[in-house]
This record gives structure tokens, C-alpha cells and sequence, in this order.
């Protein structure tokens, strides 16, 4: 079962890795990320992170979303982490009964898009057009979309499109 979709492009920290994988009380956690799925070295840099108690997987989104519709995933408390809204709007729509939330964690300060506009949203959320468009789609998908860094903050709610 995914436990929580979290979109964070720094994917493996401690953040992720031992604060909110001990709160979600994870098994798993799941990278899925085209980039990071092909590259052995980064795989290695971002398992280092990992927690001992904890199985790591690095997957393409689209292998992601074959492996989370297994029936044997529905037993394990899976924590998934992508690196940006396109990526969780993939995993949202081919997973549509299996997501209910996403938290946007950190997002857009590092990747400098060419004479992309960003607009931040928070202190560690930086959107560009597209983002917004993907993230609207994910606010009509899910029951939950928020801004949250750490589980002992505040869930920021956003709302990119949902009628309330």
C-alpha cells in the first residue's frame, strides 16, 4: 500500500530517508525517477541514505506504476518519492484507487529551467507554468494536496483547481 506520494527533487535525503519514512512507519520506499533508475552512481549516493531497516527501489515511473499495481504491494507500506509534479501526475493517473495524497516537500529552488518563470509557493516550493498545470490536475485526482517539509509542520493546503 502507498502510505504517502511525496514530491521532493532532492529524492533520498534524511528528510525523506529516516524523518518521514519513521513517521509513515515505511518498508519501502520507492524512487520513481527516470533519470535516477538508469544511473547505477546515483542509485548507489541515494541508497546510502537509506536506512538499514528499509528496502530501497529505484524504478522508471512507468515500472513504478507496474509495481505498485502488483497485488503483493498491497501488503507492504510503501513510501514513493518523485522528483516532480509531471512525474506525480503519471504515478496519480496510472494509479488512481492507490493515491489519495500528495505532499509537495521540496520542489524547483535547484533545477534553473532556461527562461522558465517560477513562482514560489513556499520556502521550498518553486512552480513554473507547467508545474501549476500538472498540479491542478493531481488537486482534481486526489483527496489531499499539500505543502508539508517535515511531518511536524503544518499542512499547507493548495488548491490549484479543485471546486471546494
Amino acid at each position: 500500500m502507498i502510505s504517502l506520494l511525496r514530491v521532493d527533487d532532492r529524492l533520498i535525503h534524511g528528510q525523506v530517508a529516516v524523518v518521514w519514512s519513521k513517521f509513515l512507519g515505511a518498508t519501502r520506499i520507492v524512487v520513481a525517477n527516470d533519470q535516477a533508475a538508469r544511473d547505477e552512481t546515483q542509485k548507489m549516493a541515494l541508497s546510502m541514505a537509506v536506512p538499514s531497516n528499509i528496502k530501497a527501489a529505484f524504478k522508471t515511473v512507468d515500472d513504478a506504476v507496474d509495481m505498485l499495481r502488483d497485488p503483493r504491494a498491497e501488503k507492504l507500506n510503501i513510501f514513493v518519492v518523485v522528483a516532480s509534479p509531471k512525474d506525480a501526475l503519471k504515478l496519480v493517473t496510472g494509479l488512481p484507487e492507490q493515491v489519495n495524497e500528495v505532499n509537495l516537500g521540496n520542489y524547483g529552488r535547484m533545477n534553473n529551467l532556461e527562461g522558465a518563470k517560477k513562482e514560489q509557493l513556499s520556502r521550498n516550493i518553486f512552480v513554473t507554468d507547467e508545474d501549476r498545470k500538472d498540479l491542478r490536475m493531481i488537486d482534481e485526482m486526489v483527496d489531499d494536496l499539500y505543502i508539508q517539509t517535515i511531518p511536524s509542520d503544518s499542512k499547507t493546503k493548495v488548491n490549484f483547481g479543485k471546486e471546494n
